[in-house]
């Protein structure tokens, strides 16, 4: 594990604090165990809190063990960090101070430091955590510890400056305004927790929301798929049987017309055969004859009228309109027409 990871990247992208059981996502964001498990519990839809990267099966996280061992030395190394305050009155070897007094100016060890526990005017002095830099807890003007905080300035102070320039002031002890702070620190802490609360019952509650979009998004497609299934078969049947009638139709009209026309021919030859006996008729010179044959050859025609028999053009119109009036009224949808 590189030591140029940030503080960020050693905090839970969930609780902002270190790490416990770090596991990272497939996009690179730290997270712990707990949190991460906690976030997608019972859900369908796996996002990434930081990035909001979508996964499309829940990710199997292992603890990262390098990026585990590296939280574990940046904490080890931070209580390091704390001074190695050696206590002012060993002599060969020094101890180490457990305490440091504002008013000897001194810091002391266990040993060394049971006379501010047994001498009543000892008992009386101020003590606090070893620091290495004693200076830094006295004030600059008037060498006094500093034991008051100003409000007004946002300083610290002696009891001396509490009486001369900052005598209008706010001013109380340190510890009055630590206390204060630490309820505010705390307040903020609690706030911040809620926060968090709040946003992963938020992504829990918009991953519902996607899940029940998503089961309604494939219902409707299974129920669009089944809808146009059924149209298409509905189409073929009708098409077919428009086909099918169209045929017999078409068949029919052929089979009028050749019976029309076998009439016809027969119409014809009969004329035809009439045509050259009256020709005949009117080439003889033979009197007798012309009377004797003039009835049977100018006998009326027992023919048909041929002037309103006609040959209908557009035998499918009314056949095409009735069929897709009857796919209209099968359409499954009932609520738009499909021509």
């Amino acid at each position: 594990m590189a030591r140029s990871l940030t503080i960020e990247q050693i905090l839970c992208g969930i609780c902002l604090t270190e790490l416990t059981d770090p596991v990272t996502t497939s996009c690179e964001h730290n997270f712990c165990k707990v949190c991460i498990e906690t976030c997608w519990e019972n859900g369908e839809l796996y996002l990434c809190p930081v990035c909001r990267t979508e996964f499309e099966t829940k990710p199997e996280l292992n603890i990262n063990k390098a990026l585990a061992k590296f939280v574990t030395d940046h904490m080890k190394m931070q209580k390091k960090k704390k001074p190695n305050v050696l206590c002012d009155f060993c002599c060969e070897r020094k101890l180490r101070a457990v305490k440091s007094c504002l008013q000897c100016v001194a810091s002391f060890c266990e040993t060394h430091l049971e006379s501010h526990k047994t001498s009543p005017r000892r008992m009386k002095h101020k003590l606090i955590d070893p620091v290495e830099n004693l200076e830094d807890y006295f004030c600059g003007k008037h060498e006094k510890p500093l034991e008051m905080f100003c409000r007004d300035d946002q300083t610290f102070l002696c009891l001396f400056c509490t009486t001369t320039e900052h005598k209008t002031h706010d001013c109380v002890p340190i510890e009055q305004e630590s206390s204060h702070r630490k309820i505010k620190v705390k307040d903020k802490h609690k706030a911040v927790k809620k926060m968090i609360k709040e946003r992963c019952e938020k992504m829990k509650q918009i991953k519902n929301v996607a899940n029940i979009n998503k089961r309604n998004g494939e219902r409707d497609k299974a129920c669009s798929v089944e809808l146009f299934t059924t149209l298409i078969r509905s189409i073929v049947r009708c098409q077919s049987e428009l086909l099918e009638v169209m045929e017999q139709k078409q068949k029919a009209a052929e089979t009028h017309a050749e019976d029309l026309i076998k009439e016809l021919e027969q119409e014809i030859a009969e004329l035809k055969m009439r045509d050259i006996e009256l020709e005949n008729l009117l080439k003889t010179e033979d009197h007798i004859h012309l009377l004797q044959t003039y009835s049977s050859v100018c006998s009326p025609l027992q023919f048909k009228s041929w002037n309103n028999i006609s040959i209908d053009t557009d035998l499918n119109t009314e056949t095409l309109k009735k069929t897709l009036k009857c796919l209209e009224e099968k359409n499954p949808n009932g609520t738009e027409k499909v021509f």
